[in-house]
């Protein structure tokens, strides 16, 4: 690698031909020139496409880097052994793509890098010639790492070909501008009206129109129209005011639209018409604009027959044919591009960044006085079931429905989106807050409940929604979608049916578990949560048959917060998958060494530890699970899985192939709560589960004698027995219940009664004081 200067640069490198490239460079004659307004629209669609804030179309000079169009950065040119660009133009057949600035030793120490503008991330299109050279590039740099898709990269080399041809364009106009200066000032005057519209216009119909309007009456024409292919629109029929009025020409263009359809070749082309034989013939000049093989415009012009026209006005059109093809290939390019910038590709629904702005333009403009703008969170309940039970490809052409759906619901002012997976907001302008926000969500409910037909396959939908009011300027973006995301969440947990609007209470209780999220996030990071064990008691001879993994978090101030205050923290903040790897490989740690290492030597012992859906969906768990067992010494029939009854009862095939291997293997697996989900006996029979817990608020009878609540749990106990399981009753709190539950047929008990959670130290000595009676299970493993 050659040496760095003393400015951290490295020394310039020279690509294969350097003396053809450079003089090709300054044969286009666009060093040093003015602004060009098209290109300055390229470099900020690069910029919008890579979500960057510097895009630059540089050209690679002798000495220097200079920049034609620079977008985010006021710098005019660079040193070319500090350039990126001049690393760029080295490949030119590829794009040159820097991840992370300071991790390549080729810029690491770039002052461009250490310095203003601070590059870390750095793309590359060269700019290439008919020769295959690279007169420069046109590039994006953020000042943070980015990993582009694919996608991106190769949309930024579409966009580097879109300005090599306008740098072309911009060179071959300049050559035909000289020799027509040298022929009649009308051709000159006609191209140059063609380059400017070339680098000026908006749009291509616009295009149209403005050069109609400023063609040169000394070109002799008599009326002239130009029609756009692609709308089936013309800019209207324009009559010379340089030569007389003839009235015959309003009927010739009848006649020219009345008869069959032309023979259009590539180039102009010239053919006489007349509106009657008594008339003389006129010349009908037909200008083709091609773009590929695809006619999307047509000149046409007519001559009075006694005008021989001047081959060289043909010529001069096809110039000007060319220019308008330039300028549609712009156009479409750059409708495409913005809208992939701005639009999900898999829905066409708004994406994110369009999303926030939208909702930032709304906060600005509200009236917190009479505010008439809100945002609704929707979730696709059962989306994840489509998508494993008929593929990924049925699950996308659902989410096109959904989509198409929302939009037949939508206002010309309103804004549909998707922000990821099932998820989409619409952001609804102009609303009655009080009495028309209900009727609203209510319509979006009821559409989205039809059966949806994808081919012979019928799909039914539920959704949970939650919106927002935009009642204040103060509030951000984000946190506006927290709180519309924070009602749709009370919805899908049920403690609203089919849509939630926030309220004050509602607000008041997100900030509150924003806080606690914060605390959760700070004490996953800072590893201050820790382990303590409560104690499974065995109810007929009092021996301890086990114990409860539970999790506990040590705040900075010392308290200490039990799961069932900071697990939904868990869920929301994504950190429940870390936190149940995170449990598992303590407890194994804990039981494979030391002193509780002998609590497994007891027969039946089973320390039971709880587990997530999520992580119990990752294909190969099991195979993990095991093998980390296996690292330890610990034996499967030593642990016990638990996993809550709603959640087993609605997994899939991968957490069913997990949890019989594990079973398979002497795991036992504990159906956690059990009672208070959504039991369904005929699949809880073939679901592979040994244990069932009883949650504690069946327990509620047992004191005061009340016999219908006791009637529940025997009922409970008595279906669990007689499908073969063990029975275990967690929140024993008395004497009398675990009496009861003794003599009601109940195997275990765990409750502050029987022993509270502790530390690993004070189990020991716990354990000691117990019977050592056998604690067999019921059952044999599977």
């Amino acid at each position: 690698m050659p040496k760095k200067l003393p400015n951290g640069a490295m020394p310039t490198l020279m690509p294969p031909g350097e003396e053809k490239r450079i003089s090709q460079l300054l044969n286009y004659e666009i060093l040093d020139t003015e602004k060009n307004p098209a290109l300055d629209r390229l470099t900020e669609m690069a910029a919008i496409l890579f979500d960057a804030p510097i895009a630059l179309l540089a050209l690679v000079d002798t000495n220097r880097v200079w920049f034609k169009s620079a977008y985010g950065l006021s710098t005019q040119e660079a040193p070319r052994e500090q350039s990126f660009c001049s690393h760029a133009i080295l490949k030119p057949e590829e794009v040159m793509v820097v991840p992370d600035t300071l991790r390549d030793p080729r810029f690491a120490t770039n002052p461009f890098v250490t310095g203003e503008p601070f590059i870390r991330f750095y793309a590359g299109a060269p700019l290439v010639t008919v020769d295959n050279l690279a007169i420069g590039s046109l590039c994006v740099i953020d000042t943070k790492p980015q990993k582009p898709s694919d996608s991106r990269i190769y949309k930024l080399r579409k966009l580097s070909e879109i300005a090599m041809d306008l740098i072309s364009c911009h060179c071959a106009t300049l050559k035909v501008t000289r020799l027509l200066d040298l022929e009649k000032e009308v051709y000159n005057q006609l191209l140059r009206s063609s380059v400017e519209l070339a680098t000026t216009a908006q749009t291509f119909d616009e295009t149209l129109t403005c050069l109609m309007a400023h063609l040169d009456g000394n070109l002799g024409w008599l009326s002239g129209r130009i029609r756009n292919m692609q709308n089936g629109g013309t800019t209207g029929i324009y009559y010379n005011d340089k030569l007389p009025a003839d009235p015959e020409l309003a009927l010739l263009w009848q006649h020219i639209d009345s008869k069959a359809h032309h023979t259009v070749s590539d180039q102009a082309s010239m053919e006489f018409v007349s509106s009657s034989p008594l008339r003389p013939e006129y010349g009908h000049l037909m200008v083709p604009v091609r773009l590929q093989n695809t006619l999307v415009a047509m000149i046409e012009l007519i001559y009075p027959d006694n005008r021989k026209i001047d081959p060289r006005i043909q010529e001069v059109f096809n110039i000007m044919a060319a220019n308008l093809a330039a300028i549609a290939e712009r156009e479409l390019v750059t409708v495409e591009l913005q809208h992939q910038a701005t639009h999900d590709s898999l829905t066409g629904a708004a994406n994110r960044p369009v999303i926030i702005k939208s909702l930032d333009r709304a906060i600005q403009e509200t009236d917190p006085l009479a505010p008439d703008s809100a945002v609704l969170f929707f979730d696709i309940d059962g989306f994840k079931e489509v998508n494993d039970n008929f593929g990924h490809d049925t699950g996308d052409r659902l989410l096109q429905e959904i989509t198409s759906r929302l939009q037949s619901i939508c206002r010309s002012h309103d804004l549909l989106g998707r922000l990821s997976g099932d998820e989409f907001v619409l952001l609804a302008r102009g609303i009655d807050t009080e009495a028309g926000l209900a009727p609203l969500l209510d319509r979006i409910r009821r559409t989205l409940s039809h059966s949806f037909m994808l081919g012979d396959l019928e799909i039914k939908i539920t959704s949970s929604i939650g919106c927002a009011v935009i009642s204040t300027p103060e509030i951000t973006a984000n946190e506006l979608l927290r709180r519309a995301e924070e009602a749709m969440y009370l919805v899908k947990n049920g403690e609203f049916k089919g849509f939630c609007i926030a309220d004050a209470e509602m607000v008041r209780r997100l900030q509150i578990s924003r806080t606690l999220d914060y605390k959760v996030k700070e004490a996953f990071m800072s590893e201050r949560f820790f382990l303590v064990f409560q104690p499974v008691i065995n109810l007929q001879n009092g021996a301890l048959r086990g114990v409860e993994v539970l999790l506990r978090l040590l705040e900075k101030d010392g308290t200490v917060l039990h799961a069932g205050n900071f697990m939904k923290s868990i869920e929301r903040t994504r950190f429940l998958a870390q936190v149940d790897e995170r449990v598992f490989a303590e407890s194994l740690r804990i039981f494979s060494s030391g002193l509780p290492k002998s609590l497994l030597a007891k027969e039946g012992f089973r320390f039971s530890i709880n587990i997530s859906p999520a992580i119990l969906s990752s294909t190969g768990y099991a195979e993990s699970c095991l093998r980390q067992l296996g690292n330890t010494g610990i034996s499967p029939l030593s642990i016990s899985l638990e996993i809550l009854e709603n959640h087993i009862l609605q997994s899939n095939e991968t957490v069913m192939h997990n949890l019989a291997m594990l079973r398979e293997q002497g795991i036992q697996i504990a159906l956690d709560d059990f009672g208070t989900g959504y039991s369904n006996l005929e699949q809880l029979s073939k679901i592979p589960i040994d244990l069932i817990k009883i949650d504690k608020a069946f327990l509620s009878g047992i004191v005061v004698s009340d016999q219908r609540q006791n009637a529940v749990l025997n009922t409970i106990i008595n279906i669990g027995r007689n499908l073969g399981f063990d029975i275990l009753s967690e929140g024993i709190e008395k004497k009398i219940e675990a009496d009861y539950l003794r003599d009601h047929g109940c195997h275990y008990g765990q409750g502050y009664y029987l022993g509270k959670p502790m530390p690993m130290d004070e189990l020991l000595a716990f354990a000691a004081k117990l019977p050592l009676s056998q604690n067999k299970s019921t059952k044999e493993p599977q």
